[in-house]
């Protein structure tokens, strides 16, 4: 099985090949906002009748070689399947490349990048570290995304590797929140109140500087911007390395189906903005890629009920669900916290019909878990 993973590397070009690189994304950001408003105006989104209304006139007005034209074109119609109510606007700094457009050459000191631009091409050097070469010995990458930020040239190349097919048996339920960032079945978890408390600082931060409103408060309300995402990607994949980590041999993560969970989901109105705001999605796409790289199936199912169903006797009712913390239920009297018993519930639904496979169940009648690690007794009758 094979499996797609995107390598940034920075580039390094000479001041010549970032004047042209500089030029090149932005006649395609102007190219692409062109065909945003041709599209959009003359109400035409498909691809093929797009290109019969902008191709020639593209390449002539901006300059772009062919492919980047049609890569042009692409990433228009991509943008209006998700909306087509409103104009578009395309400000990113970046633009796509096919195997066309760009390769990498292998050389004696490093690899470089030849990348097609408006003046010709230009071959500027990778900087890989021992990570990045280890993922890319052997590929040859046939897609890849040019971005330019903070005055600095980045390649994401997508690059395919070979994986254990996935198999595995025993389901293990993957439960996702804020005061428990992440409960599993297996016993794993990582609890979320510090990750809130800080969420909350550059919430209080943000909210300040938007007040201010001047200049300098707009440009650290960037550089803020762009600190709080580094450290919400660090920390979600710290946390689903974590866990991937703790899985077995045969194991299989079910994950929660999280269509339609913002609306959904109702909560109080001092926690709506940080509910709101968390990347879920974001965290099981890390747990997904990282547990498919070690040949561990990756399953989503339907997680309406999960809290407050009782995994005993399967009474479902919200009042089982006592506090945020707190599963008790009213038919049997079964306790436990209540993200795990979601977690647990998420497990048990993975060989429900219509999920498309048959595993084992997770047996654990009668078993409470201390802090979520091993087992030390029977369950609360209350």
């Amino acid at each position: 099985m094979e499996l797609a993973k995107t390598v940034v590397c920075k580039l390094k070009p000479t001041d010549e090949e970032r004047e042209k690189l500089l030029r090149t994304v932005q006649a395609f950001k102007d190219a692409c906002n062109h065909i945003s408003k041709v599209a959009f105006d003359k109400r035409v989104f498909n691809p093929v009748a797009l290109h019969h209304l902008v191709y020639r006139e593209t390449r002539a007005k901006f300059g772009l070689p062919a492919n980047l034209a049609i890569r042009a074109r692409d990433r228009v119609a991509k943008a209006y399947k998700q909306r087509r109510d409103k104009l578009l606007r395309f400000d990113r700094s970046s633009l796509d490349l096919d195997a066309r457009l760009f390769r990498l050459i292998d050389k004696p000191d490093g690899v470089c990048a030849s990348i097609s631009t408006v003046q010709k091409r230009v071959k500027p050097p990778l900087a890989v570290g021992e990570h990045q070469r280890k993922l890319l010995r052997g590929a040859k990458p046939t897609h890849a995304v040019l971005t330019y930020k903070n005055g600095c040239f980045y390649l994401h190349l997508t690059v395919e590797r070979k994986v254990p097919e996935p198999n595995g048996s025993n389901p293990v339920g993957v439960d996702v929140g804020m005061n428990n960032l992440l409960v599993a079945s297996n016993g794993f978890r990582a609890e979320g109140k510090s990750i809130a408390k800080r969420r909350e600082h550059f919430r209080r931060l943000r909210s300040s500087l938007q007040a201010k409103g001047t200049k300098s408060a707009k440009r650290r309300l960037k550089r803020l911007g762009g600190r709080e995402k580094r450290w919400a990607n660090t920390v979600l994949h710290q946390v689903s390395k974590r866990f991937v980590d703790s899985l077995k041999p045969g194991d299989i993560v079910v994950l929660e189906d999280l269509n339609g969970i913002r609306n959904r989901v109702k909560l109080r109105k001092s926690r709506r903005a940080g509910f709101h705001s968390w990347a879920f999605a974001r965290l099981q796409s890390y747990i997904r890629y990282k547990a498919l790289e070690r040949g561990i199936p990756v399953i989503s199912v339907d997680a309406r009920n999960t809290s407050i169903t009782c995994p005993r006797c399967g009474h479902a009712h919200r009042n089982n669900r006592r506090s945020q913390s707190l599963f008790r239920c009213m038919n049997c009297g079964f306790q436990h916290n209540a993200d795990w018993v979601a977690s647990l519930n998420l497990a048990r639904r993975a060989g429900s019909p219509g999920t498309g496979r048959v595993v084992n169940r997770p047996d654990v009648r009668g078993v409470l878990f201390n802090h979520f690690g091993s087992p030390r007794g029977q369950a609360h009758a209350l």
